[in-house]
C-alpha cells in the first residue's frame, strides 16, 4: 500500500510539472521575461490566473476547456500534457521504488527533461539549448555515478552525437535539425553505447509508424520535416525505464523471424 500511496504523490508532482512544462516550454518559445518566476497568465487575454485555475487537469475540467475571465477555449494539449507526466511519473516511481534502486531521482531527473525536449519539439519543431545544454550537463554528471564506467556513456554520447552530425552535414540541414545533434549527445549519455544503438533504432520504427500515415493520406509530402525529438525521447524513456528488457525483445524477434 505505501509504494502506491508514494507513486500516487510522484505522480501529483508530475502533473504540476507537466503544468509547468507548458508554461515553460511557451515561454522560451517567445522569448518572454519571468520565465520561471512570472504569474501564469491566459494565452489569448493575458489576464492572470487565481490559484483555483492552476489546479492540473481538474481546472481545465471544471472550467470545461474555456478561460475563467475570456471564455476563449483552452486547448486540450495542456491537460493532455499534464495526464502524461502524472502517468510517467507513476509508472517510474512504482517501478524504481519499489525495486529500492538508488538511480530512482537521476531517473526521474532524466525522464523530466525527456519530456520537456519532447513536448518542446513537437509543438515548435526546435531543440531550445536552455533545455538541451543543462540536460546534458546532468547527464555528464551522472555518468560519473552510474554502475558502468563513465566512459561506456561518453562513447554512447559521442556515437549519438556523431550519428546525427554525419547526417546533418551530408545533407546540409535537410535530413535532421542541429537541434538532433544535441538530443543524440543526450541519449546517448543517459544510456550508453549499448543501449544507444538499440534506443536510436526503436526511435526510427516510431518515425516510420507515423510518417506512413501521414504519407499515405497526403497529409505530408517526402520532403516535409517531422520532429525527430517526438520519436527519440519516447524511445529514451522507454529505455530508461526498462534496457535490458527491450534488448531481450530485439533478440528474441530476431531469433525468432530472422
Amino acid at each position: 500500500m505505501e509504494i502506491y500511496m508514494f507513486s500516487l504523490f510522484f505522480a501529483i508532482f508530475g502533473a504540476i510539472l507537466g503544468s509547468f512544462t507548458t508554461m515553460l516550454i511557451y515561454r522560451l518559445h517567445f522569448d518572454e521575461s519571468g520565465i520561471l518566476t512570472g504569474r501564469s497568465k491566459c494565452p489569448s487575454c493575458n489576464h492572470q490566473l487565481a490559484w483555483f485555475n492552476l489546479f492540473p487537469i481538474f481546472s481545465w475540467i471544471f472550467q470545461r476547456g474555456k478561460c475563467s475571465y475570456c471564455t476563449k477555449k483552452i486547448s486540450c494539449s495542456y491537460p493532455l500534457t499534464e495526464l502524461l507526466f502524472a502517468i510517467v511519473f507513476f509508472i517510474f516511481t512504482h517501478k524504481y521504488l519499489f525495486s529500492g534502486s538508488v538511480v530512482f531521482i537521476p531517473i526521474l531527473i532524466a525522464v523530466f527533461f525527456s519530456l520537456i525536449l519532447f513536448m518542446y519539439d513537437l509543438k515548435f519543431m526546435e531543440v531550445d539549448d536552455r533545455v538541451a545544454y543543462p540536460a546534458i550537463l546532468l547527464a555528464i554528471i551522472w555518468s560519473f555515478f552510474r554502475e558502468e564506467s563513465y566512459q561506456f556513456y561518453f562513447i554512447g554520447g559521442s556515437i549519438g552525437f556523431l550519428f546525427y552530425a554525419a547526417q546533418y552535414y551530408l545533407s546540409k540541414g535537410r535530413w535532421v535539425g542541429f537541434g538532433d545533434l544535441r538530443l543524440g549527445l543526450f541519449m546517448g549519455l543517459c544510456l550508453g553505447w549499448e543501449y544507444l544503438i538499440f534506443a536510436l533504432f526503436l526511435s526510427y520504427i516510431f518515425g516510420m509508424l507515423v510518417a506512413i500515415p501521414l504519407l499515405l493520406t497526403r497529409k505530408k509530402g517526402m520532403q516535409s520535416a517531422l520532429p525527430m525529438g517526438s520519436f527519440l525521447m519516447p524511445a529514451l524513456i522507454l529505455f530508461l525505464y526498462d534496457a535490458y528488457g527491450i534488448e531481450q525483445l530485439y533478440w528474441k524477434f530476431i531469433v525468432t523471424y530472422l
